[in-house]
């Protein structure tokens, strides 16, 4: 495997050629990881560090049939300025196997994107509190609960590893470009 950062993979991006992997189920990880799952994990890692603006990235969004995901959801200032459910944070972690359940019937709808969904944007709703469990790479499991934007990230990225994309969600006639979802955000 190329130390090579991989590109993204855009359900949308007609020059994609592995498109599949998006709508496709991911894989189960075993543990101990193999040599080459540690550097699927080495490589989505550096992938989200190199991201400006990135709350999470799954596997399967750079191209990896593998249920791994990198999150975080740390206190940021302008994030809370377009997000008022920012409550719980989130130190970045890399998550393996994770699976989520509502601890509620109550959801909120706020705006979404995705590197996998070229320049679109939409509402989309999501339960406002969840549980969850992953694993880390070293295999210690990991549980908790979580609420507003938190929780939308966890469903989100979730979502990429069961080939579920936002646009999914969606009600058709509702996905606009992400410039006209940014001006809607500014109140323009």
């Amino acid at each position: 495997m190329s130390s090579q950062l991989p590109d993204y993979v855009a359900i949308n991006d007609p020059a994609c050629l592995n498109k599949e992997v998006l709508t496709t189920p991911a894989k189960e990880v075993t543990f101990p990881l193999d040599d080459e799952t540690k550097e699927m994990v080495r490589l989505l890692e550096a992938k989200f560090d190199q991201e400006d603006n990135c709350a999470g990235l799954a596997a399967p969004q750079v191209g990896y049939d593998k249920r791994i995901l990198v999150l975080a959801a740390e206190a940021d200032e302008e994030l809370k300025k377009h997000r008022p459910d920012f409550t719980d944070t989130l130190s970045k972690s890399i998550w393996i196997n994770p699976s989520w359940a509502p601890l509620s019937e109550e959801k909120f709808v706020d705006w979404e994107a995705c590197f996998s969904v070229k320049d679109l944007a939409a509402r989309v709703e999501r339960f406002t509190e969840i549980s969850y469990e992953a694993w880390t790479p070293e295999g210690n499991k990991i549980t908790g609960q979580a609420r507003g934007f938190l929780a939308r990230l966890i469903q989100h990225e979730a979502d990429h590893l069961n080939g579920t994309l936002f646009i999914d969600h969606v009600p058709e006639g509702d996905l606009m470009t992400l410039e006209e979802a940014r001006k809607i955000m500014r109140g323009e």
